[in-house]
C-alpha cells in the first residue's frame, strides 16, 4: 500500500490517525476512526485551525463530508516580505508545534530553575516507558514538585498534557499552583473554596467542572467532602494527573474514601505522577497499592513481591545521594537541644502524673496507648494541652459516672498542672531566653538570638497540640514584644484559603509576619525556606517520621543559609519521669543521624506509618525501659521494606530511534537532551518578530510590543482574540493588575520577578517566554495562518542551491495506531527544476547549514518569481519523501516488532502470575459463593490485560498511512 496517498477505494476507509481533514471548512487532527455499522465511519478529531483550536469533536462521514488533506495539492505563494520575515515566522512555528520523538529530553529542562541533573532522571525514565506513570518518592526537600514540572511540561511539549488534573493537599494548593504557573507556564485553576465557587457561577448547576476546566488543581479534601465529585470524575478523562503527598491515598489496611478516590483517578488518564516522600509505611500491601495505581497488571493482589517487580515505576533519592549536585543550595543543617530545668510547680505535676493510677488503664488491650501514657505526652508539649485532655476526660467519665473512682486522682493532677502558669513553665522560658539572647548559652546565644525585625529572619516553631499553639500565640508574641500582625498560626481548621495566604505571607519578605506558629498540617511539603532557616520544636514529635516532615521545611533544596533546627525539652526531678524525657531525646539523636548517613529517619524503627511509630514509643515508655533498654527494643527491628530505600537506578526499554529534526548534544549527567533546531535566536526573537509581524498588519487591533534586548523582554497589552483565550487558560491571579503583559526568555530575569513577589502580595510580574506559554501557543498558531489553508512560501535562499534546483522543505510523520506521532521527520528534497527529477535529500539541520535558511541571512530583493511553476515539483518531491519515509519505516517496525513481543510476552508472564495467586487465594474456599467470586475475579483479570494488550499493539504498531506536508520550496537567491 503506498504511504503517500490513497485510492478511490481507500478514500470509503476511516482516516489514519494523525490525519489533517477538513471538516465544515475546519482543519481537524484525526485522534481515531471506527467504521460504523450503519455505514460511514465515525470519527474523533482534535481542532487544528484557529477558530476550533483544541476542541474535541466527534463527526460522521455519513452527515460531514471528511475531507482529507492532499500534500501535492498545496498552492506556492512568493513571499515578498523583508528578510522573508513572513516565511521565516511560519516556518518556525511549524517547527514549534512539531512533536519531538525519541526518549531525550527536548524542553522540561529548560524551565525556570537550576535543573539538577537527578531531577531530569524521573522524566528520562517515563519518556522510554510505554505509558508514562511514575512514584516520585524523593526524601524531603529535594524538589519533587519542580520534578513534576519537568516532567509536565515535556510531556506537554509531545502532545500529551492538554488536560491535566492536580490533587494535593489543601495547605498546598497554592504553593504548588504557582510553582507550575512561574516556573513552567504550566496555568492550573485552583478549586479551592473560592474558586469551586467562581465555576459554579459560570458554568451550568449540572455540568461536569472538569470538562469545563483542561487544568485545574483541587484537593484531595474536597474531593472527599462533595460526594457530587465522584460522579463528575467518572465521566472526565485528563491526559496527565499528578497526586501529590500521595502517601495520604495508599492502603493502609482498610478501604478509605481517599484510596478509592486515587485508584478511580488512576484509572481516568494516560499518565499518573505520584508524589511522596515516604512511598510505604511498613506493609507491603500498602506500597503496592500505589504500584497497582500506576500499572495493575504488575502485582496480582495479596501477591508477595520483591524489588525487582516494581522498581521501574519508580524514583527514591536521599541527600546523600545527590549530595555532590547539590552542596551549595542544601547546607547541613545544625541540631540544638533547648533543656530546661523544671520549676517547682512543674516537678509538682510531674511527680503527681508519677503517682497517677486509672482504673480505665487496667483493662487496655495490647497496643493502645494507655491514658496515663496520652497525658504524659500532653504534659510535654504544655499544660495547656495536658489541662484540655483532662477536662474532655474528666467530662466524659463525669456523664458515664458520677462517682467513677478515676474522677479523683484526674482531679488531683489537673489541680497541680493548672498551678503551672506561664510564669513557672520552664521550657516556654528557656526558648523565650534563647531568642532574647539571654544566659549563657556559648555561641548557641548569638545563634539564636532573634527579635523579629529582620524581614528574611524569620521563625517557625512546631507543636501538635492546638492547645500549645494557642498558648504559644498569646504567650510568645507578647514575651518577644511581636504585634499580632507578625504572628501568624496554622492548624488544619483553618479555611484553605486562610492556610495559603499564610504560607504565602510568610515568604514575603514585605509581609510584616515574623512568627509561624504551625501544627503538623504544615509539615508536608510547604516551602517555609525562603525568608526562615530556624525551626523550633516546641514538643518533640513520637514519629520520626514527623521529624523529617517538620524539618524538611526548611532543611530543604534552595535553602541559602544554614539551618538551624532547635528542640525543646524539660528536665524534671522524678527519675520515671526523666528516663521517659532522656528516652525521647533518643529519637531527637536517631533523626539527625539519619540526616548524616541513611537519609530517611523513619528506616530505623521499621514502620513507616506515623501511628505505628507513635505506639511503639508509647509502648516501650509504658515498660519503663531504661535508656539503653528503650533504645534496643525501638531500633533492633529490621524493616523487610528497608531495602526500598536503597534502590539502584535502572531502566530497560526498546530502543527508540532518535528524531531526526533534532540536534542532539551530548547526555546531560547521563540524561540525553536534544536541542530542537530554531530559524532565530531565541524564543524572545521569535516572539518579538512574531508580534511586530502582526502589528504590521493591524496596527489598530495588535499594538506593538515594548521590548528590551538586553534583558530578552517584551511586554504588551493582549487584543481581543488573545485575551478571550488567556481568559479561558488562565486563573485571575495569573493576570497582571494593568492588564500588561510583561515576558522574559531570560532565566535570571523571572527568578528574579519570582523571588520579588515573595515581597508583595502579587504574583510574578514577569513571565517566562518559553514555548508552553500560552501568549507563544497562540502566536504559533497566528504565524501558522500567514499563508493560509494548504499555502505555502517559496524562499530565496543565498547559498547552497544551483542555478536551476529547487528544495521542497516538507515534514513527514507517521503515527502509531493510538494517533501519536512516533515517527516525525522534517526533510529537504532537492530538485532539478527542468525535469523534476529528485536529486537529493537533507534533513532540516543540513538544510538551514546548507541554504543559510535562518533570520537575519535572507534577503528578499523583491525580483518577481511564478511561484506556481514550481507546483509541479511537489509530487516528484513527495514521491521522494515517501520512499525516505518508508526506509525509515521499516528501521522501526522492526524495532517496535521487538518491542511489542517483549511486552505482550511480559504481560503474558504477568497473567500467569495472577492466575497463580487466584488459584491460591481460593484454594480453601471451595464453596459456590467463593467460585463465584473467583470466576468474578477471573473475568475481571481477562479485562485488565485485554485493554494491556490492546494498549500495547496500538502503542507499538505503525500505521501504514504518512501524513506529509509542505512547508516551504526554497530556490537560489542573493547572497547575503
Amino acid at each position: 500500500m503506498s504511504l503517500l496517498y490513497r485510492t478511490s477505494a481507500q478514500k470509503a476507509q476511516p482516516p489514519a490517525p494523525g490525519t489533517r481533514v477538513l471538516i465544515r471548512d475546519e482543519e481537524w487532527l484525526v485522534r481515531n476512526a471506527d467504521q460504523c455499522a450503519s455505514g460511514g465511519y465515525q470519527v474523533s478529531c482534535v481542532g487544528v485551525s484557529e477558530t476550533v483550536r483544541n476542541r474535541e469533536a466527534v463527526f460522521l462521514s455519513a452527515l460531514d463530508e471528511v475531507e482529507v488533506i492532499d500534500p501535492r495539492e498545496t498552492e506556492l505563494i512568493d513571499d515578498a516580505s523583508p528578510g522573508f520575515t513572513a516565511s521565516l515566522l511560519y516556518l518556525e512555528a511549524r517547527l514549534r508545534q512539531t512533536v519531538p520523538t525519541g526518549d531525550a529530553l527536548a524542553l522540561g529542562h529548560m524551565g525556570v530553575m537550576d535543573a539538577l541533573p537527578f531531577q531530569l532522571e524521573p522524566t528520562h525514565r517515563v519518556l522510554k516507558q510505554l505509558r508514562p506513570r511514575i512514584l516520585i518518592a524523593d526524601t524531603v526537600g529535594l524538589g519533587k514538585t519542580l520534578e513534576a514540572g519537568i516532567l509536565t511540561a515535556e510531556l506537554m511539549r509531545r502532545g500529551k498534557g492538554r488536560r491535566i488534573l492536580v490533587v494535593t493537599t489543601r495547605a498546598m494548593m497554592r504553593q504548588f499552583q504557582q510553582e507550575f504557573w512561574s516556573r513552567f507556564s504550566i496555568a492550573l485553576t485552583r478549586l479551592d473554596s473560592a474558586g469551586v465557587q467562581r465555576i459554579r457561577r459560570r458554568i451550568p448547576a449540572n455540568h461536569n467542572p472538569f470538562q469545563y476546566l483542561d487544568r485545574s488543581i483541587i484537593s484531595v479534601d474536597t474531593l472527599k467532602r462533595d460526594g457530587e465529585y465522584r460522579h463528575h470524575l467518572e465521566k472526565a478523562w485528563w491526559d496527565i494527573i499528578i497526586i501529590d503527598e500521595a502517601h495520604n491515598v495508599s492502603y493502609k489496611g482498610n478501604r478509605t474514601q481517599s484510596n478509592r478516590l486515587a485508584d478511580l483517578l488512576a484509572r481516568r488518564s494516560d499518565a499518573l505522577i505520584l508524589l511522596t516522600a515516604t512511598p510505604h509505611n511498613g506493609k507491603k500491601e500498602s506500597f503496592a497499592s500505589l504500584v497497582r495505581m500506576l500499572d495493575p497488571t504488575v502485582l496480582p493482589p495479596k501477591a508477595d513481591y520483591t524489588k525487582a517487580d516494581v522498581e521501574h515505576l519508580f524514583v527514591r533519592r536521599f541527600k546523600r545521594d545527590v549530595r555532590e549536585q547539590i552542596r551549595q543550595e542544601f547546607p547541613e543543617r545544625e541540631v540544638f537541644k533547648f533543656s530546661a530545668v523544671a520549676t517547682p510547680a512543674e516537678n509538682a505535676a510531674f511527680d503527681a502524673l508519677a503517682a497517677l493510677k486509672l482504673k480505665s488503664d487496667e483493662g487496655t488491650r495490647e497496643g493502645v496507648m494507655l491514658f496515663r501514657t496520652t497525658l504524659e505526652k500532653a504534659l510535654f508539649s504544655s499544660p495547656a494541652a495536658c489541662l484540655q485532655t483532662l477536662d474532655e476526660r474528666l467530662r466524659r467519665t463525669r456523664a458515664k459516672d458520677a462517682a467513677h473512682p478515676d474522677i479523683g486522682p484526674l482531679q488531683a493532677l489537673r489541680e497541680a498542672v493548672a498551678a503551672v502558669g506561664p510564669e513557672s513553665f520552664s521550657k516556654f522560658k528557656e526558648l523565650v531566653s534563647r531568642l532574647r539572647g539571654e544566659g549563657k548559652h556559648g555561641d548557641d546565644k548569638k545563634r539564636w538570638h532573634w527579635n523579629g525585625k529582620v524581614a528574611d529572619d524569620r521563625l517557625v516553631v512546631f507543636t501538635e497540640r492546638i492547645e500549645t499553639l494557642n498558648f504559644l500565640r498569646e504567650h510568645l508574641s507578647r514575651a518577644l514584644g511581636l504585634p499580632d500582625s507578625a504572628v501568624a498560626i496554622l492548624h488544619g481548621q483553618l479555611p484553605d484559603d486562610d492556610m495559603q495566604k499564610i504560607v504565602e505571607d510568610f515568604g514575603k519578605t514585605l509581609s510584616p509576619l515574623r512568627l509561624l506558629i504551625a501544627s503538623d498540617v504544615a509539615s508536608e511539603g510547604l516551602n517555609l525556606h525562603y525568608c526562615a532557616h530556624r525551626l523550633v520544636h516546641f514538643d518533640i514529635p513520637w514519629s520520626l517520621m514527623v521529624f523529617q516532615q517538620r524539618n524538611g521545611r526548611v532543611d530543604r533544596y534552595g535553602q541559602g543559609q544554614t539551618p538551624l533546627l532547635a528542640y525543646c525539652m524539660t528536665d524534671p526531678s522524678h527519675e520515671k519521669i526523666r528516663g521517659d524525657v532522656r528516652n525521647i531525646e533518643i529519637l531527637i539523636d536517631k533523626d539527625a543521624e539519619a540526616a548524616r548517613n541513611i537519609g530517611d529517619p523513619s528506616s530505623f524503627m521499621g514502620l513507616y506509618d506515623e501511628e505505628l511509630e507513635v505506639a511503639k514509643v508509647a509502648h516501650a515508655i509504658e515498660s519503663g525501659l531504661s535508656t539503653e533498654a528503650f533504645a534496643a527494643e525501638l531500633f533492633s527491628a529490621d524493616s523487610e521494606l528497608d531495602g526500598f530505600a536503597m534502590l539502584d537506578d535502572f531502566f530497560e526499554s526498546a530502543p527508540v530511534l532518535r528524531d531526526s529534526a533534532m540536534e542532539h548534544t551530548p547526555a546531560y549527567a547521563g540524561t540525553p537532551i536534544s536541542v530542537p533546531p530554531s530559524l532565530f535566536a531565541d524564543h524572545f526573537a521569535y516572539a518579538r518578530n512574531g508580534l511586530d509581524w502582526l502589528h504590521t498588519l493591524n496596527p489598530r487591533e495588535n499594538p506593538s510590543p515594548r521590548c528590551d534586548d538586553g534583558k530578552s523582554s517584551l511586554a504588551f497589552q493582549p487584543n481581543a482574540d488573545l485575551g478571550q483565550l488567556l481568559e479561558r487558560e488562565l486563573a485571575p491571579e495569573m493576570w497582571p493588575r494593568d492588564n500588561v503583559f510583561a515576558l522574559s526568555a531570560d532565566i535570571d530575569e523571572v527568578s528574579n520577578a519570582i523571588r520579588h513577589a515573595r515581597d508583595t502580595q502579587e504574583w510574578p510580574g514577569i513571565q517566562y517566554l518559553w514555548p508552553l506559554h500560552p501568549i507563544l501557543q497562540w502566536l504559533d498558531y497566528k504565524m501558522l495562518a500567514i499563508f493560509g489553508r494548504q499555502k505555502a512560501p517559496v524562499v530565496r535562499v543565498p547559498r547552497g542551491l544551483a542555478a536551476g534546483e529547487a528544495l521542497v522543505l516538507l515534514t513527514g510523520q507517521i503515527p502509531n495506531r493510538r494517533g501519536q506521532s512516533v515517527l516525525a521527520e522534517w526533510m529537504g528534497v532537492r530538485l532539478t527544476v527542468a525535469d523534476s527529477l529528485a536529486v537529493g535529500t537533507h534533513s532540516l539541520p543540513e538544510v538551514m547549514a546548507l541554504t543559510g535558511l535562518r533570520s537575519g541571512e535572507l534577503i528578499n530583493d523583491g525580483a518577481p518569481l511564478a511561484a506556481s511553476s514550481l507546483e509541479r515539483l511537489l509530487a516528484p518531491a513527495l514521491d521522494e519523501a515517501a520512499r525516505v519515509v518508508r526506509n525509515r519505516k521499516r528501521e522501526f517496525d522492526a524495532c517496535y516488532g521487538q518491542s511489542l513481543k517483549k511486552e505482550l510476552d511480559h504481560l503474558q508472564e504477568l497473567r500467569s502470575r495472577h492466575a497463580a495467586q487466584l488459584e491460591i487465594d481460593f484454594a480453601q474456599t471451595p464453596d459456590a459463593l467463593a467460585q463465584s467470586r473467583k470466576k468474578k475475579r477471573e473475568a475481571d483479570t481477562d479485562d485488565l490485560f485485554a485493554q494491556y494488550q490492546q494498549w500495547a499493539r496500538q502503542t507499538l504498531e505503525l500505521d501504514d498511512r504518512a501524513q506529509f506536508t509542505v512547508v516551504a520550496v526554497l530556490v537560489p537567491g542573493s547572497a547575503a
